[in-house]
């Protein structure tokens, strides 16, 4: 059965929250709005009213089993995801988590040369050694763009011991590579597939776009909101 994506639970029951009368003895500091300042002034009260901490009812991002745990799944119904997790550090977290979960100390991975530095701080975390692929340039706009999938094919044929590959899909200047092609290979080879989607959550939702990660057949994508 098809779910209901119309929904909101976690907003929906934030809003209730936000709209009740309660008082507040806990973080934030604010007390739902309760200041008199220029910030209140210019954005209102309401902003603060939504910045809630954990009351009863907003569930637990650690372990939810309530609205969160509801909203996951109605996400990895819509990217078509065996899961997916909320994140409170954006794209630099769950790329981080994705190397990590991964890759250990002295481990391959195979990823573009124009990463974002939060693939770097994995990599340092991690222990995992880096084979980079350096990607197409644009000569004229001076820009590094997407990774060739013969450039990714030789480094898996001259790394076949590495244990996963990461894309970018899309880079920030909206490049893709042929993520398909690269998933097939590297699955081929028994590698991880990763992917950076911090500028491609919206593929999922429109055939005019390219795919997305899990379309694509990738073990495991992060992404910001659309």
């Amino acid at each position: 059965m098809n779910k209901d994506h119309s929904k909101t639970p976690y907003f929906s029951k934030l809003k209730a929250y936000a709209e009740g009368p309660y008082i507040s003895h806990d973080v934030p500091g604010h007390k739902r709005g309760q200041l008199d300042n220029d910030l209140v002034r210019f954005v209102g009260k309401e902003v603060f009213r939504l910045d809630a901490n954990a009351p009863r009812g907003l569930d637990n991002l650690n372990s939810p089993t309530g609205v969160i745990k509801e909203a996951s799944e109605l996400m990895a119904d819509a990217f078509h995801a065996d899961q997916a997790y909320f994140l409170t550090g954006g794209t630099t977290m769950g790329i981080l988590s994705m190397i990590m979960s991964v890759c250990r100390a002295k481990e391959k991975i195979i990823l573009p040369r124009n990463v974002h530095k939060s693939a770097i701080n994995a990599l340092i975390l991690s222990g995992a050694v880096p084979i980079f692929v350096n990607p197409v340039i644009d000569i004229d706009l001076g820009i590094a763009n997407h990774v060739r999938l013969e450039d990714v094919k030789a480094a898996i044929e001259q790394h076949p011991d590495a244990k996963a590959v990461l894309v970018i899909n899309p880079t920030y200047f909206g490049v893709v590579s042929d993520l398909k092609a690269i998933t097939e290979i590297a699955h081929a080879n028994d590698m991880i597939v990763m992917v950076d989607e911090a500028h491609g959550s919206h593929f999922p939702f429109s055939d005019r776009l390219p795919i997305g990660a899990m379309a694509a057949g990738a073990d495991m994508a992060s992404c910001s909101p659309a």
